[in-house]
C-alpha cells in the first residue's frame, strides 16, 4: 500500500467520525501532506518556528522538515505548500539531507528557490519544465 492510498483509506474511514489518539495525528499528518490548507496552524505559525533540518526521502517523495519544538512537516516533492518566504529562506540556507545524489534532490532545490525568488504557481515537473526550456534557449543544457 502507498501513502495515497493510505489516505484515500483513512478519509474514508473519518468522512462520517472524528479521529481521536493516535488516528488523529495520523490524520492530521496525511491531511498536510495531501491537502495543505494555509488557515491551518501549522501554515500560520511558520515564523514561530526554528529550522533544525531538512530532509529528502526520493525513495518515497517526501522531504521532511524538522523544527526545534519536535513538529516535523511531512512533503511531497511534487506539491506546492504554504510555505512563508521565510521558511522557504531558512530552507535554502539549511542544507539538504540526502542519502545519495539525485535529480530528485536538484530539482526540489530548484523548485523550492523559484518560490522564494518568485510567487509561482506551478508544480515542480512545470518548474523543471519551464527552467529546460529556458535553459534550451538559451543554449544552456542540464544534465
Amino acid at each position: 500500500m502507498d501513502v495515497e492510498q493510505l489516505f484515500r483509506l483513512v478519509k474514508e474511514r473519518y468522512s462520517s467520525s472524528a479521529p481521536e489518539g493516535f488516528d488523529l495525528m495520523l490524520w492530521g499528518d496525511l491531511h498536510t501532506l495531501f491537502e495543505p490548507d494555509e488557515n491551518d496552524e501549522i501554515w500560520k505559525d511558520q515564523h514561530e518556528y526554528n529550522l533544525l533540518s531538512w530532509r529528502l526521502h526520493d525513495f518515497c517523495g517526501i522531504h521532511i522538515l524538522l523544527m526545534n519544538n519536535g513538529l516535523a512537516i511531512h512533503m511531497l516533492t511534487e506539491k506546492k505548500y504554504p510555505l512563508s518566504q521565510e521558511m522557504l529562506s531558512k530552507m535554502l540556507s539549511t542544507r539538504l539531507e540526502v542519502d545519495h545524489e539525485s535529480s530528485q534532490a536538484f530539482e526540489l532545490l530548484r523548485f523550492i528557490k523559484a518560490q522564494e525568488m518568485e510567487d509561482q504557481d506551478m508544480t515542480m515537473e512545470e518548474y523543471v519544465q519551464y527552467e529546460t526550456e529556458k535553459a534550451l534557449r538559451n543554449g544552456k543544457v542540464y544534465n
